[in-house]
């Protein structure tokens, strides 16, 4: 279902997987201050937002992404909610829900009045030019808004004195081949965004501790204040982007206010800033060469504290960039946020745990779309189902149960419509929430692992260190993925991909009649295999202790293995990797008659 007509035009550019990757990307600078009101917990804010079209075509008007008012009565994510049954936005009163109100706009000192297509959702805004901005030119927009963080955690959320702002600021939305690429937030799918740099001066009260996006180039953080059990010291990285001199925005004036601070961080080739402030957060960090692990956690989170976290954050960091390559990113922060799951924002991760399972795959994340960064709305599998794929491989290389036996029992407990709809269906079209999680993690993750069974391991990981290498810091679709397994591996996989993305086709391989019988010294096997469905794989066929691939296409084949004793058993597929419809068919056991 979609929402509104406007956005049927991204819907219908993004719909082809074969969409051309851009040749180009927007050039996006923000500047921002910006003062927390905890006794109203209202931030007031100023930015001034640099954007340069470095596409071919002119642009009359840019759109911003408002994502805190989609958790407020009234919004596409809350009138979506109500269709799966919830109620928890639509019926938030006034001093819970989140909003984020513009107080002014001018463009190029000329003051505009914002526009809003899916109104009453005002999670999309558009921002009409004075005048057209041509390829090669760039503008300068200020802004004055308002943001507050709803009481009910979402992605974001206030409580008591912590503030968690994953969302708050007008985002601008990313311009690429096909056009503007504009959606409602909505439970299904995420984000996408333009990469920029961010310089971000804060006004807070002097005991609250930061958790950032970004690094503290000038004031105090509140680490020191925070210092965990196990905190030896605290690396600030003042340093660690080349000296920029603030520009003032005429907002934050003068001295703070007695019993205030102001922090300035900054961040560059990231696109997003989240942060959150509480005076009850635990300060510790850690080292992996000259990455700084930043964790802020509470009193009582004692599978946090020690350490802990930190070194299961190493742990996971240290794995990813054997696997992709070198984190290009100063520092990485995970704090304990107040929702529950996790989300992932570049150089940060908010999770509501601290097991290692959680802590990998939102890390993983910062590869899987902080740094390769797909559009969650349209490809949410590409990073989704990667990161839960790579979660478990990580299991598995440290000895750990990858969980794929729960995972396949699961995927065969499914009714039958709920593998009607495509892995690449754009995530607003998916019929419910769960149908969608299904889709964009758990589907995926298994194909991923029979692509890597079908290349092999050490090629698969070659494919996605080329992935990386020829695509960091840069928007990234289906088509790049696939360049490079292909470019690796020396094969054609547009199949591959075609069938198990963007078809509904299932794969069902069964056995048929079985015949043992002695030749010679020892046993041949004549095994019957049918496969059913229009999907195809390779397989593995294992009778007694011999493995033999059958990679043959024919709907029947027969085949014939010699063995030294009889054997006891047959299967197809007997690790089960294959995403088969029925196992129950797969195996045949001798009768001990």
């Amino acid at each position: 279902m979609t929402f509104f007509p406007f956005f049927l035009v991204w819907l219908t550019a993004a719909g082809d997987m074969h969409v051309a990757k851009s040749e180009f990307q927007q050039g996006v600078a923000y500047r921002i201050e910006a003062r927390l009101d905890e006794a109203t917990n209202v931030l007031t804010a100023r930015a001034k937002l640099t954007y340069s079209n470095n596409a071919r075509d002119p642009i009359d008007t840019l759109w911003v992404h408002q994502h805190l008012n989609a958790f407020r009565p009234n919004s596409a994510w809350a009138r979506r909610e109500l269709q799966f049954g919830e109620e928890r936005f639509q019926a938030q009163s006034d001093e819970d829900y989140a909003f984020e109100r513009f107080r002014s706009i001018s463009i190029d000192g000329v003051s505009i009045t914002p526009i809003y297509p899916g109104a009453p959702d005002s999670t999309v805004a558009g921002m009409p030019l004075p005048e057209a901005l041509q390829p090669g030119h760039s503008v300068e927009v200020m802004i004055d808004w308002q943001a507050r963080l709803s009481t009910t955690p979402r992605r974001q959320g206030r409580r008591g004195r912590q503030y968690d702002f994953a969302q708050w600021y007008p985002r601008i939305a990313v311009y690429d081949e096909t056009g503007w690429q504009t959606q409602p937030l909505l439970p299904q799918g995420e984000f996408f965004g333009e990469f920029a740099s961010y310089d971000v001066r804060l006004d807070l009260a002097e005991d609250q501790i930061i958790g950032a996006t970004g690094v503290p180039v000038e004031g105090d953080p509140g680490w020191s204040r925070g210092r965990g059990p196990a905190a030896v010291g605290i690396h600030y990285q003042r340093d660690a982007y080349t000296a920029k001199p603030a520009e003032p925005l005429g907002f934050l004036t003068g001295e703070p206010a007695t019993g205030r601070k102001r922090v300035r961080l900054r961040a560059e080739d990231v696109h997003h800033f989240a942060w959150s402030v509480s005076p009850d957060y635990k300060y510790e960090e850690g080292m992996l060469d000259d990455v700084v692990i930043r964790v802020l956690y509470w009193e009582a989170d004692h599978d946090w504290d020690e350490g802990r976290v930190v070194e299961r954050a190493i742990a996971a960091l240290t794995w990813l960039e054997g696997t992709f390559g070198e984190y290009p990113y100063p520092q990485l922060t995970l704090l304990h946020r107040l929702d529950g799951g996790g989300t992932e924002f570049p150089m940060m991760v908010m999770n509501g745990g601290s097991s290692q399972g959680l802590i990998t795959h939102e890390v993983t994340h910062q590869y899987a779309h902080a740094i390769l960064a797909n559009n969650e709305w349209r490809d949410a599998w590409l990073d989704e189902g990667l990161t839960s794929f790579l979660s478990s491989w990580f299991s598995e290389d440290h000895g750990q149960d990858p969980g794929w036996a729960r995972t396949m029992e699961s995927i065969a407990s499914w009714p039958a419509r709920a593998h009607a709809q495509p892995v690449a269906t754009p995530a607003a079209e998916f019929e419910t929430f769960q149908l969608y999680a299904a889709m964009s993690y758990t589907k995926p993750s298994v194909i991923f692992r029979m692509l890597r069974e079908y290349l092999g391991p050490e090629s698969f990981r070659k494919g996605l260190r080329t992935y990386y290498t020829d695509n960091k810091l840069s928007h990234v679709d289906e088509n790049d993925l696939r360049a490079a397994f292909e470019q690796v591996s020396g094969r054609d996989l547009r199949w591959f991909f075609d069938q198990w993305l963007h078809s509904a086709a299932t794969l069902d391989y069964r056995l048929g009649a079985i015949e043992t019988r002695r030749q010679g010294d020892g046993w041949v096997t004549r095994v019957e295999i049918f496969r059913d469905g229009d999907a195809w794989m390779p397989a593995v066929l294992r009778v007694g202790e011999i493995d033999q691939l059958l990679d043959s296409h024919e709907r029947r084949q027969e085949v014939e293995v010699k063995s030294a004793e009889e054997p006891g058993s047959v299967e197809l597929d007997p690790d089960r990797v294959l995403l088969d419809t029925d196992w129950s068919n797969n195996r045949w056991q001798r009768s001990e008659n």
